[in-house]
């Protein structure tokens, strides 16, 4: 794709020449149809492994390739083996498969298996699988796309030809971000989960700056920050080492227990003046106030499920803020897909009191597009941006500021 083909100007009608975002960064290929695009998808996987298409390692023996593995075993597939980076794993079972060091598994595997990194930000696995002689090194998107009935929606990617239904909203949702460098993530976005080109993406903002991205954002000295998804206080931490670290209090959401005593313990270690203006709520955080099922991992990953029998209290921002007389200034969303639903529960909060937004676009594919139009439609006050902390898609975060608020 020329330079000229990537800059062309794109607005919601498509603009005189009919060409939208998907159509630009496809370089035509959305214009030859849905065909097209369900035949690069479903072809990548078996391009890339070759003969070994059917003799499958897994580098990464985390939460990803746990979920992986029980994904393939739906389908009928058992790998032959976890290979791992951590020796504490080496030649230990995982889920009811072996773990092999990675040297050994590229020696006995190399020429004859596929090696499928199931880690996220993979590229320097990828690498050094390559230097071990290995010669199908495939990254995790293309397996799920291969098994694209198991795995997809809920590991953040789509099939691009699913994608391609989403041109008119995707063109809109590009017409509302506030700079380029918005716009040029949105084009690789769009680009890279259509064809899982590596190439096409620039390298991603450095991860301490997630949710509180100095380039964009003036800090208040009375900041009230709200944050939904607290986990084990990670972004409490970062907000803490904010240069401008005054603030007045902060509010944590986090439903899962395991993650509330490790929120409490990190808490419990800090200067009693801060503690004393940090806050911590049991309650999911969604459309309105109710019970909800809810996935407990003990991790981050924990998140409002309707299937589960673990049921937690779920609140509206709006309802809760209102009921306790809080007006905030920084509210921030990482809830595992639940985004779309609690901004719609933070309406009026967004629309009278302008606190900055920063809200997670990765854990559902169209959430890259739809959870700006969606701040938009709610408060169209605000400045939209878009800004990545990671390879590939994840890390992935809209930033909804106010105009006094911009840096």
């Amino acid at each position: 794709m020329t330079s000229t083909e990537l800059n062309r100007p794109v607005n919601a009608s498509a603009g005189e020449e009919g060409w939208g975002v998907v159509d630009t960064v496809l370089e035509g290929l959305a214009r030859q149809g849905r065909s097209a695009l369900t035949e690069c998808s479903a072809g990548l996987f078996a391009n890339l492994a070759g003969s070994s298409a059917d003799s499958l390692i897994l580098f990464g023996a985390g939460p990803l390739g746990k979920f992986t593995l029980a994904g393939l075993r739906r389908a009928g597939v058992e790998p032959k083996a976890f290979t791992d980076n951590n020796p504490e794993l080496w030649n230990q079972s995982v889920d009811n498969l072996r773990v092999m060091p990675p040297a050994q598994a590229a020696e006995q595997y190399g020429e004859r298996a596929a090696f499928v990194v199931t880690i996220y930000n993979g590229s320097g696995v990828r690498r050094q699988l390559r230097d071990l002689g290995c010669r199908a090194v495939i990254p995790f998107a293309a397996l799920f796309w291969r098994y694209s009935d198991i795995f997809i929606p809920d590991s953040g990617l789509q099939l691009p030809q699913t994608i391609l239904q989403s041109s008119s909203e995707i063109d809109a949702c590009y017409e509302i971000l506030a700079d380029d460098l918005s716009r040029r993530e949105l084009r690789e976005q769009i680009k890279w989960r259509c064809t899982l080109d590596f190439d096409v993406l620039s390298p991603p903002s450095s991860p301490r700056n997630i949710y509180f991205e100095p380039d964009l954002i003036r800090y208040r000295d009375d900041e009230v920050l709200i944050d939904c998804g607290a986990f084990d206080g990670d972004t409490v931490r970062s907000f803490l080492g904010l240069p401008e670290r005054k603030f007045k209090h902060v509010y944590a959401a986090e439903p899962d227990p395991a993650n509330r005593i490790a929120f409490q313990n990190f808490v419990g270690g800090l200067p009693d003046m801060v503690r004393r203006c940090i806050t911590l709520w049991p309650y999911a955080i969604g459309k309105q106030d109710g019970k909800v099922g809810f996935r407990v991992t003990s991790t981050a990953a924990s998140r409002i499920d309707k299937s589960d029998y673990y049921e937690v209290e779920c609140r509206s921002l709006d309802s809760l803020l209102q009921e306790r007389g809080l007006t905030p200034t920084y509210i921030k969303m990482d809830i595992e897909g639940a985004e779309p639903a609690a901004i719609e529960g933070a309406a009026e909060t967004l629309r009278n009191a302008m606190p900055v937004l920063s809200a997670c676009l990765y854990h559902r594919c169209e959430h890259l597009w739809q959870i700006p139009l969606l701040i938009s439609r709610l408060a169209p006050e605000y400045k939209l941006f878009i800004r990545r902390y990671a390879e590939e898609c994840w890390e992935l975060v809209c930033y909804a500021v106010p105009v006094s608020r911009l840096a």
